[in-house]
């Protein structure tokens, strides 16, 4: 009978170990999806460093062209917001392959553009939401890097999105402007003589308070970029990755 029940004892715990082993095989399994998760995170933050930095020139380029026009409000030319633009350049298309191709040929309606552009923050963001929606950012265990990704991804992100539609309003009312003064003629007129022809303070102070809304945005894509970096910086440490 002992005998008997030391089989039975032996036979239950190696019934217990094997599940055990059984989920720490598990466990260990898990683990490894949520590091290649993290990496695949960094390696989508890492490519909108260089989204970030070509944005961050961009806004730089617009603020250049609208600090020109309003230091030289009455006496600029269409030539030279041009040429400012050709060495200087934001309005941009993208192409099949997904490359940046910056406009270099003008049309009177581009006029508006230099003057009222905003320029879209479209950072990626996919991975991030794929984490998100299934838990996996709550399972990181490196307490610096999970707030990090969370101010990244809410707070910084949020902000410079929310300064580029806030910019996207103000030039709303440089375009207003340019239709309400074309509308005070009874033949057609292009943006181009509109402007020359009935600049005035009103669309200035357009473009002075665009332009400190075009200092803040610039502060919170630095702001930003160094976020990028510093999850970065963090996941390379961590996973010896990126």
């Amino acid at each position: 009978m002992k005998s008997v029940a030391l089989k039975s004892f032996f036979y239950f715990i190696s019934i217990v170990a094997s599940f055990q082993i059984d989920g720490y095989r598990d466990h260990l399994a898990e683990l490894d999806e949520l590091d290649k998760a993290v990496i695949t995170l960094g390696e989508e933050i890492y490519s909108n460093i260089d989204y970030a930095k070509e944005h961050l020139q961009q806004v730089k380029n617009l603020r250049y062209m609208n600090e020109f026009v309003v230091a030289n409000f009455y006496t600029f030319t269409i030539k030279e917001l041009e040429n400012i633009h050709d060495n200087n350049p934001f309005l941009h298309v993208y192409d099949l392959n997904n490359q940046i191709n910056y406009i270099k040929k003008y049309s009177p309606s581009t006029t508006e553009q230099l003057l009222g552009g905003w320029l879209a923050f479209e950072p990626d963001n996919i991975f991030f939401q794929s984490m998100l929606n299934s838990g996996d950012l709550l399972s990181i265990k490196n307490p610096a890097l999970a707030k990090e990704i969370q101010s990244l991804y809410t707070k910084q992100s949020e902000r410079v999105k929310g300064m580029a539609l806030f910019t996207g309003e103000v030039g709303n009312n440089v375009l207003d402007w340019f239709v309400s003064e074309q509308n005070k003629y009874n033949t057609d007129i292009s943006f181009n003589e509109v402007l020359i022809k009935n600049r005035n303070q009103k669309l200035k102070n357009v473009l002075v308070f665009k332009l400190a809304v075009l200092n803040d945005r610039i502060t919170d894509i630095e702001n930003y970029i160094h976020s990028l970096q510093n999850c970065v910086k963090i996941i390379s440490e961590e996973y010896k990755a990126i």
